[in-house]
């Protein structure tokens, strides 16, 4: 009987733990929501009744800490170790204290909150290995259904308007199913050389979605999974001896600046723009950011509060879109949004919460000769390269925070365990 309790338990937690990153990933739901609008048909999203989102994302995190409170031995080891990133939650949830739009921030942190519970959750209840399969299972399900989503009904999988026939599947924009999909390419090369039995099927899911990354015609998504796929076998050098891999490091960055020095002088930022297909304000990027930039200044400590700069002509935003002239919901910069939030110093916080758990993926790294081991530090990186033109690190109830917060914990749990198994060993000794 306990057998079969526990059995149907596990199976509820693997169906929910996939659910609840397809949610946070803002998968089906918001598209549905929303009833198939695209950037630039003239929708107002404002006008759609959002608030079913909430209600799942809260049905979740209640769900997650009553699986917590099951384990909560295991839950106290960890919880208690992981203490920027609760700094860096605390500070954004606070900072409704001083926020130009107070009850907006109080949502914001308390969803900033729940997502980190979430992460905790993940991160005790199943280990690397496991988080593998378990991502593996929600990004080949995300593959499937956004495919099924575009044949079957295009009006929801097919963008229309000035992105007319791009591909989103099942998320909002194309550039959101961009991100999510390099996400997924990465996860199915780990799994598909890890050797085990059926690694066909990961090999067909990794054609499948280069494949879709190019059909949802996002040059930066292209970009990050060229890149983040040839990390994949270069970051094998963090295996080798000290010696041999800080000349490696010293010389390829050495090689890198002088390349990228020279190819600009002599080829042009215009001329490489242009190849590229973007113009040289990465889409009027640049200049967002200038506004932003000066947008900060007057409040570089503390910020605006969480969540409560971009609101159109109503808020603090005004004076950025009267600049640029268009409509901006964000600063298509992770960092500055942090920054437009909380300030330099909850920007520091989350750099040193960050800095630790890189460092943490390094030495797990060098230490195991598994294929999870790869995921910390190849998604780190990743988290870094989306937020140079996207906004991804700011918002603390999407997917990407959701991985920040699993993997954190979980490499202070590997640490814990590797260091119980190192004292075991010298017991026995």
């Amino acid at each position: 009987m306990y057998q079969k309790s526990s059995k149907i338990l596990n199976r509820f937690e693997a169906i929910f733990s996939i659910g609840a990153l397809i949610h946070f990933a803002n998968g089906i739901v918001p598209l549905v929501l929303t009833q198939g609008a695209s950037e630039g048909d003239g929708v107002d999203l404002a006008s759609f009744n959002l608030s079913l989102i909430a209600m799942i994302s809260l049905l979740i995190y209640c769900c997650a800490f009553l699986l917590l409170v099951l384990r909560w031995k295991k839950v106290i080891n960890v919880v208690t170790e992981g203490k920027f990133i609760w700094l860096y939650v605390l500070f954004v949830f606070i900072s409704f204290f001083w926020s130009e739009a107070p009850d907006k921030t109080f949502r914001f942190g308390v969803y900033g909150i729940g997502t980190t519970i979430m992460g905790l959750y993940l991160a005790t209840r199943y280990s690397l290995k496991e988080q593998l399969n378990l991502l593996t299972w929600t990004f080949a399900t995300v593959t499937i259904l956004s495919i099924v989503f575009a044949i079957v009904l295009p009006q929801y999988g097919l963008m229309g308007s000035i992105h007319s026939g791009a591909f989103r599947g099942i998320f909002t924009h194309k550039n959101q199913f961009g991100m999510i999909i390099v996400l997924a390419a990465v996860i199915f090369f780990l799994k598909a050389i890890d050797g085990q039995p059926r690694s066909w099927i990961c090999w067909l899911l990794l054609g499948t979605s280069m494949t879709l990354t190019v059909l949802c015609r996002s040059t930066t998504s292209l970009g990050n999974l060229l890149l983040m796929l040839s990390l994949c076998m270069v970051y094998r050098i963090f295996r080798w001896r000290y010696e041999i891999l800080v000349s490696i490091v010293l010389g390829v960055l050495i090689i890198g600046i002088a390349g990228t020095l020279l190819f600009f002088q002599f080829i042009g930022t215009d001329a490489f723009f242009e190849a590229i297909g973007k113009d040289p304000t990465l889409s009027s990027r640049t200049e967002i950011w200038h506004q932003v930039w000066e947008a900060i200044q007057l409040k570089p400590f503390l910020g605006y509060g969480s969540a409560a700069f971009w609101d159109g002509l109503k808020g603090p935003s005004k004076y950025v879109e009267l600049a640029v002239r268009a409509e901006v919901a964000y600063a298509h910069n992770g960092f500055l949004d942090i920054l437009l939030g909380t300030g330099f110093i909850g920007l520091s916080l989350f750099s040193i919460s960050y800095l630790f758990t890189t460092i943490k993926s390094l030495l797990l790294l060098r230490t195991s000769n598994t294929v999870e081991t790869f995921w910390p530090l190849l998604f780190l990186t990743y988290l870094i390269l989306t937020n140079v033109s996207e906004g991804t690190l700011a918002a603390l109830d999407n997917i990407f925070w959701l991985l920040y917060a699993t993997m954190t914990f979980s490499l202070i749990a590997a640490q814990k365990q590797q260091y119980l198994d190192a004292n075991l060993g010298l017991k026995q000794i």
